[in-house]
């Protein structure tokens, strides 16, 4: 069983690989609605197992100025998770009471962290069959993260709603690639990229 310490350490690290890089290839989520699925998968492991994700989809905070938080969801043994940071520095998720999320319908659900509570805002989740498929199929109103100094809340429109339903689709139909598969990605990847440069540089020539 891998220590609680040790499985924060590499899920913080998993996080930011895949935040960084779907942040070089996405602007901000609330502005449009993604109909490429974009799901990234990285070569390294988490708890052994390899791992995927959507793109993050940004949220501001609304009871604070210049605060962001990421809502991402994750994939791993065919298990669904979401996770949710808030883009802050030393902020510390409260232990009796984690997230609630509100829906159009009046309804409130409770999330529970999972991981050792931490500082670092990061809140992780697995989610069972009732409540992703009660964030499948209904619209957020508003997501309230409770720490030990405030509560930050986000207010969610149309537009995120629909790529949450969205991402959650396509990540459900998602197949976890092994190492040699996602290399092989790599490689072709490699390989169009210098051929693509070849056929550049031969038209330039030429011309």
């Amino acid at each position: 069983m891998m220590k609680p310490l040790k499985k924060l350490l590499i899920l913080n690290l998993v996080f930011w690989t895949v935040f960084i890089s779907a942040q070089q290839q996405t602007t901000d989520s609330s502005e449009f609605v993604h109909f490429d699925c974009g799901i990234i998968q990285t070569k390294q492991k988490l708890d052994k197992h390899f791992y995927a994700s959507t793109p993050p989809t940004e949220l501001r905070v609304n009871n604070e100025e210049f605060t962001y938080t990421t809502f991402q969801f994750g994939k791993r043994k065919n298990k669904m998770y979401l996770y949710l940071r808030i883009l802050k520095d030393n902020v510390c998720i409260r232990k009796d009471k984690n997230v609630d999320v509100y829906f159009k319908s009046g309804e409130v659900i409770t999330l529970k962290n999972e991981y050792p509570l931490n500082c670092n805002a990061f809140f992780a989740k697995q989610l069972k069959k009732k409540e992703l498929q009660k964030l499948r199929e209904n619209d957020i109103t508003l997501i309230k993260i409770y720490t030990y100094k405030k509560n930050y809340e986000m207010y969610i429109g149309e537009v995120q709603n629909q790529n949450i339903h969205h991402y959650i689709d396509c990540l459900s139909e998602y197949k976890i690639k092994k190492t040699d598969e996602v290399k092989s990605k790599d490689i072709d990847k490699k390989i169009k990229d210098s051929e693509k440069k070849i056929n550049n540089e031969e038209g330039e020539a030429k011309s």
